[in-house]
């Protein structure tokens, strides 16, 4: 079962005595854990009857922490499995149940999955087990197990920022990623649309946490208001360092010099992120970086040109990977400015400033502007 299914789902289904939570995306591992701690103590659950393991994975020899109220203590891989499994085993001295759950239990789906199969077949009466994995191979007997009646596996993987490549009627803001943003801000008791949360993804990225402080941000700033909007985005958040680049270098696909010349001033005067999420202020760095991102973005428009030219269309252009899914629109119009004959010029101009930057004792600013206004400029006009 997908994280997303199990959050629409969870809700209405009875409680299971048994979870498997696999996957690489940890935020949402923690989303579902979280609803079954929720379901836990509404139903007759109390603190002393929550009993977590934590089994960090260093071959035969791992340990583990096992916490029940305040007392915390070690057990070895020779017994994590039994001591697991005598907490299932044993009624509950406080409260109607116990939540048992054993984080990096990876162990558990290899020389223990028959005695978990076991298990299975004769789970506890009230107690419940949670297994927390990084992933699980769904050809064996226990993930075939997992049907739904006696446990249910919940798939926590990364979500797609883009429609998935088997949507491809899907409109660009259209992703599991934003489904997710729109059904997450509800926790905050905030309503916003798909077109919102794709707003919300260019300007954070695609990390869950950053996305979730944003909203809790979003959350405080609209106050009363029900709906976080795109201009509430734009507002709190603004343009990013790195979105700044990006409308850098729509602007010269766009061939719209004064644009690109007053964003590229932006960036001089407020700084470039680097890949290390660092903001760069020396201007040799920034010019060498742009006149890079611009070689690479004039290569994919000339890629597609290239296909445009030869009648193909969005298919193929995505087949090659010449432009991610959600901008496949936005190059293929940028594309059609440029033709065959002003390409191998442009490429000129893009190795003399790069060389420049490198050499020349003149203005990086300077250099760039100039590269811009060669880029933009229409076949024929000095």
């Amino acid at each position: 079962m997908k994280f997303t299914e199990f959050i629409h789902k969870y809700n209405k289904t009875n409680k299971f005595p048994f979870y498997i939570i696999s996957g690489n995306e940890y935020f949402l591992k923690k989303q579902a854990l979280a609803e079954i701690k929720k379901r836990f103590f509404s139903e007759g659950g109390v603190k002393q009857g929550l009993i977590e393991f934590n089994s960090n994975d260093a071959g035969s020899n791992f340990t583990g922490n096992q916490t029940e109220g305040n007392n915390v203590r070690n057990t070895k891989t020779s017994t994590l499995f039994n001591d697991v499994f005598d907490e299932m085993r044993t009624a509950p001295m406080f409260g109607k149940h116990k939540l048992v759950i054993v984080e990096n239990a990876d162990s558990f789906l290899g020389g223990d999955q028959d005695k978990v199969l076991g298990y299975i077949k004769n789970p506890s009466g009230v107690n419940c087990l949670i297994l927390e994995v990084l992933s699980i191979d769904k050809r064996t007997k226990l993930a075939k197990a997992m049907d739904g009646k006696c446990g249910i596996l919940i798939e926590c993987d990364k979500l797609y920022d883009s429609p998935a490549p088997w949507e491809v009627k899907k409109p660009e803001y259209d992703s599991e990623l934003t489904r997710w943003i729109v059904v997450h801000a509800r926790s905050f008791n905030k309503t916003m649309n798909l077109k919102s949360a794709f707003c919300l993804l260019e300007k954070t990225g695609n990390n869950l946490s950053i996305i979730n402080n944003q909203i809790d941000a979003l959350s405080v700033y609209t106050g009363d208001r029900n709906e976080i909007t795109i201009e509430d985005i734009q507002n709190l958040i603004g343009v990013s360092h790195r979105e700044k680049l990006y409308n850098l270098l729509d602007a010269i696909g766009m061939k719209d010099t004064i644009s690109a010349v007053k964003i590229a001033g932006t960036i001089f005067d407020i700084g470039m992120e680097n890949e290390r999420n660092n903001i760069t202020y020396d201007a040799k760095s920034i010019a060498i970086t742009i006149v890079s991102s611009s070689h690479r973005r004039m290569k994919d428009l000339w890629k597609i040109m290239r296909i445009l030219d030869k009648g193909g269309g969005k298919k193929e252009i995505l087949e090659k990977k010449y432009a991610p899914m959600p901008f496949v629109d936005k190059f293929i119009k940028q594309a059609r400015n440029f033709n065959e004959v002003e390409m191998p010029e442009k490429w000129k101009y893009m190795l003399e400033a790069d060389l420049l930057c490198k050499t020349s004792r003149l203005s990086p600013a300077l250099i760039v502007e100039q590269l811009i206004t060669k880029l933009c400029m229409w076949p024929g006009k000095n």
